[in-house]
Formats: C-alpha cells, structure tokens, sequence
C-alpha cells in the first residue's frame, strides 16, 4: 500500500498531537488511528503500526519528567518487568487475533478508569491519607501494582487508548505520592510497554516503515512538548485535563 503526500502529512500532524498527548494523560492513539484510515490504511496495519510509531512520543515525555523520575528508580525497576511481559503477550494477541474483536469493551475499560482516576481523591482520603501527608518514596505498590501492570501492559501493546488514563487510576491507589510524580513513572513505564509490543510486532508484514519513520519524529516532538507543558499545570488542571480527555476518547469510541 503506497500513501500520498496528504496521507504522510495527515499522520504527521496527528502524531504531534498524539505524541503531547500521550505525555500528558494517555489516548493518542485515538488521535492517530483514524488519521491512518483516512489515509487508506486497513485498521489491522494501522494498528500495528501505530503502536511502533508512537515510541518515541513516549519516550519524549519519559525525558521531559527526568526530574521526576530521579526518586523513583526502585519502582521502576520492580516493576517493569511484569509492564514488559503485559506488553509483549499484547503483541502475540494482536498478531493472532483481530484488533476489533477487542473494541467493543475498550469505551467502557477508558470510562471506568476516568472514574477511578476521578474519585482517587476521595479514595485516597478514605484511606486515611490527606494532601498534606508525606509522600511514601519508597512504595513500589507490591504485587497489586505488579499484577495491574501486566493487565495495562497487555491491553496496551493489544489496542492502547486509554492506557495512560489507566495507569494513573492504579498509581494514585495504590502508590501515595504526587500526581506529577505518577504522570512520570507513567510515561516510562508506557515507554516499555510500547517497546516491548513494537520488538514483537515489528515482525508483522502488515507494519508500514515510512508510515512509522514519520510517526517516530513527529510523536517524538509532540511527546516532549506535551511533557514540557503538563509539568508546569497545577495537580488538579492535570487531573481535570486527564478526566476530560478520557470522557472525550470513550464517547467518541461509542458513536463511532
């Protein structure tokens, strides 16, 4: 399948936004994924294609909260690797199995983790916690986290809208600590997501190269943008941009 100029142009511009968006909340997929079909893209080679040409969008936010994430070394490491196995049975999923046979549920897993996400405040002083208590830097969420993350992990390499919105909702649960802290560990921890889905399908013949050269430069530039621009918000602007965005991909995928 061969794209005209509009078309490269089309997913270029969508994958900036995508790439601002993943960094601040999570669901740039949804902005890019119907820029490929209008493009002429099938929805399966789109899908697989996205997936790898978002990576360094995600990356780019990972490197705009570097300060963010200096304290968070252990969590990372204690839990990335149940994020990477998530990721990579995601990716087998999504070589063996129709990518819409797994849309029709994706609404309503985006919508439960904005209310979550939304009610976290609420939660969290139920647990006795307040905003004025010390943050736990030491908590890597034990084996509810681990276990969360390999679920995010698998949906994200399988389909992806959604999942930082996702992550978010688990963090603020189960880890005691900052929004923009969390946004961080989000970001990276999407990034291995991501690489480990893309180093599996990067195999699929249906993944269009130019089409991912493209994405890699422009989700790139929005990435660290949107990273740029979502650590200087005030928490609750953060939380109220993740909340709305996250109503706005579900409905969408609803009267889609």
């Amino acid at each position: 399948m061969e794209l005209d100029l509009t078309g490269f142009l089309l997913i270029g511009l969508a994958s900036i936004g995508a790439g601002a968006i993943n960094a601040a909340a999570g669901g740039g997929t949804l902005i890019t994924f119907p820029a490929m079909l209008a493009a002429g893209m099938s929805p399966l080679a789109a899908n697989m294609t996205s997936s790898i040409g978002l990576l360094f969008g995600t990356l780019g936010g990972a490197w705009s909260y570097r300060e963010e994430l200096r304290r968070q070394r252990r969590r990372f490491l204690v839990n990335a690797p149940f994020a990477a196995a998530g990721g990579a049975l995601g990716a087998v999923l999504l070589l063996l199995t129709p990518a819409d046979a797994f849309t029709a549920v994706v609404p309503w897993l985006v919508l439960a983790a904005a209310a979550l996400f939304a009610a976290q405040p609420l939660v969290a002083k139920g647990l006795g916690r307040s905003a004025g208590d010390a943050f736990d830097t030491e908590s890597t969420g034990g084996w509810p986290a681990k276990a969360a993350f390999v679920l995010i992990g698998v949906y994200g390499s399988y389909f992806g809208a959604g999942i930082g919105v996702m992550m978010l909702a688990m963090l603020g649960l189960l880890i005691h600590d900052s929004l923009q802290h969390h946004n961080a560990l989000k970001n990276v921890m999407a990034a291995v997501i991501n690489g480990t889905g893309a180093a599996i399908l990067a195999f699929s013949p249906l993944v269009h190269w130019g089409v991912v050269l493209v994405m890699l430069a422009c989700s790139l530039v929005g990435g660290l943008a949107g990273g740029w621009l979502s650590r200087r918000v005030p928490g609750w602007l953060l939380r109220l941009v993740v909340i709305g965005f996250a109503l706005s991909v579900a409905i969408s995928m609803l009267l889609g």
